[in-house]
């Protein structure tokens, strides 16, 4: 048997060794001398590009875009919803009124959004320190379009808010908020006070009644306040078509998908956000990008009730992150090389002098990227994972990788959960109770979803109490009163669009996957023969399951 080649820049693997942290809001060592330039970051940085909403999943590098571009522009901002004071919002008695009514918070919503990105724009481009600042930007503007009878409108909402540019943003949406409020006591003051008093009085009011107090909320909260902001973002366009020597200004918006505001109002919130956005295109210099979790958007489709609002629709301003093999072992080397260009100067460290062995008869990098969903946050993790067990090595060994894929897998299966429980509540119940108990990774539609055991799953399920929108209890509820393969399959679409599983369609198609192919598989989609399901590699050493299959 042939000795295998004979490295040529042999390495000691060090306790404590990492190429960077999972998450990129804590990644500096290594996000910026190591970023990869791929199509979605031109994207992003290119003014005429209507990509907007940076779409994708955990760890799959929006924040590292927006830092990115943070760093490389010259005149930024970044918008933290934390700083917002959206509780404000979310705590009004006069809108918790109005919202369990049923009027439209829609318009409000895009209302607040509309005059935060205004008003930040005006800060960012005029360079609002101070009151002072503030004032002399508005005296500009008005002596600018003094005799414009079209922008009068626009003007006057500037003149309002002339003051203010530079106060912080929590108290411009509560100014805003507290406005609106105001006026909607004026018109429905005691219908509120019997509110606060508690009782349900809203449940105990007739749908008459109900309709009643919409229609005369619908002048308060109407489309006349967008059309007044709409006029502002027509004359801030204008004012950046005039000016010479362009700039280019970018707001940033991230950390959505965290708990800024209560989740009865955010995902409706994020919806008045992207909505907004458009309107924006205008401003030719401006480019507004927000990062939004694929599952926090899927929250949103769901919270919605405007059948308007699709995706679908929404795609051109969508930016979607999507790696190859090719720039993930572009990132991992550069990483690699950062780890221990201090400690080595002879030649440049990469992937392939620290992982040498073949693993299961594959590739190294070939073996660890089948067992990811094809984004940075699990191969840094995985190689991390691999550089823990190898303390005090020259290497990672095949069999070290091996034990290290035991501990990713079970990482990535509770990140899994953490990741979409909100979108799909249930979902923890499918990875480890369902999946957990599967024997084998690749199995037939039929026994992957044996009858008895969904007439189980179905009445355990229907048992509970509904948490949210959640799709698989409403198809337990009708699984548990007209039996059909509708359950089964509906376990089949959460768990293949979580990422969770690979399902073949037809016998000669491969598996697809959500995160390769199409990211939704509806469940009109699964036909009754002829299914195949594929537990993902990643989590079948966490599943303890394990396949002789090649790469497909």
């Amino acid at each position: 048997m042939a000795k295998p080649e004979r490295r040529t820049n042999p390495v000691l693997l060090k306790p404590g060794m990492t190429i960077g942290a999972a998450a990129a809001e804590v990644d500096d060592d290594y996000l910026i001398p190591c970023f990869v330039q791929y199509p979605p970051v031109e994207q992003c940085l290119n003014m005429n590009s209507r990509g907007t909403v940076i779409d994708g999943r955990t760890g799959s590098g929006k924040t590292a875009i927006l830092k990115y571009v943070a760093h490389s522009v010259e005149h930024s901002c970044e918008i933290d919803p934390f700083d917002m004071s959206m509780s404000y919002v979310s705590n009004s008695d006069v809108l918790s009124f109005l919202h369990a009514i049923g009027a439209d918070l829609d318009l409000l919503f895009q209302v607040l959004w509309k005059h935060v990105l205004c008003i930040e724009f005006i800060r960012l481009r005029f360079s609002i320190k101070d009151e002072t600042s503030s004032r002399g930007v508005f005296s500009w503007i008005a002596d600018k379009f003094y005799h414009d009878a079209r922008r009068n409108k626009a003007v006057a909402y500037l003149r309002e808010w002339e003051g203010k540019y530079w106060i912080t943003m929590d108290q411009n949406i509560k100014e805003l908020t507290e406005k609106i409020e105001n006026a909607v006591k004026a018109e429905l003051g005691v219908e509120i006070e019997k509110f606060k008093l508690g009782g349900q009085y809203d449940k105990r009011l007739s749908v008459d009644k109900k309709s009643e107090f919409v229609h005369r909320v619908k002048k308060i909260i109407s489309a006349e306040q967008l059309s007044e902001l709409g006029a502002v973002i027509d004359l801030l366009s204008e004012l950046e078509a005039d000016a010479t020597g362009h700039k280019h200004y970018y707001i940033l918006i991230d950390r959505l998908d965290e708990s800024w505001v209560d989740a009865s109002v955010r995902f409706k919130l994020i919806r008045g956000l992207i909505e907004s956005l458009k309107a924006f295109r205008k401003i030719r210099d401006l480019k507004i990008l927000v990062a939004a979790r694929s599952d926090v958007l899927e929250r949103v489709v769901q919270e919605t009730k405007d059948l308007t609002f699709q995706r679908e629709k929404l795609e051109d301003y969508f930016v979607q992150l999507k790696w190859s093999k090719g720039l993930l072992k572009d990132l991992v080397d550069r990483r690699i090389t950062q780890l221990f260009k201090k400690q080595y100067t002879q030649g440049q460290i990469t992937f392939d002098d620290v992982f040498p062995h073949k693993v299961s008869g594959m590739a190294p990098f070939d073996y660890m990227i089948e067992r990811t969903l094809m984004r940075p946050r699990d191969i840094i993790a995985f190689v991390n994972e691999c550089l823990n067990e190898s303390q005090g090595k020259y290497e990672v060994t095949a069999t070290i990788l091996k034990k290290a894929e035991a501990q990713y897998s079970s990482k990535r299966l509770t990140n899994l959960e953490q990741e979409w429980q909100s979108a799909f509540p249930s979902v923890g119940r499918l990875l480890t109770g369902f999946l957990g108990s599967k024997r084998k990774p690749l199995l037939p539609f039929e026994d992957f979803c044996p009858s008895k055991e969904m007439d189980d799953m179905a009445l355990s399920i229907y048992s509970e109490a509904k948490r949210g929108f959640d799709p698989l209890h409403e198809a337990a509820e009708a699984h548990c009163f007209s039996p059909s393969l509708t359950f089964a399959k509906t376990v089949v679409s959460i768990l293949y669009r979580v990422g969770a599983i690979g399902v073949k369609l037809e016998t000669s198609a491969p598996h697809q996957y959500s995160y390769l192919n199409h990211p939704l598989l509806r469940v009109a989609q699964i036909p009754d023969e002829n299914v195949s399901i594929r537990i993902h590699p990643m989590l079948q050493a966490a599943l303890r399951v394990s396949e002789t299959l090649k790469s497909e």
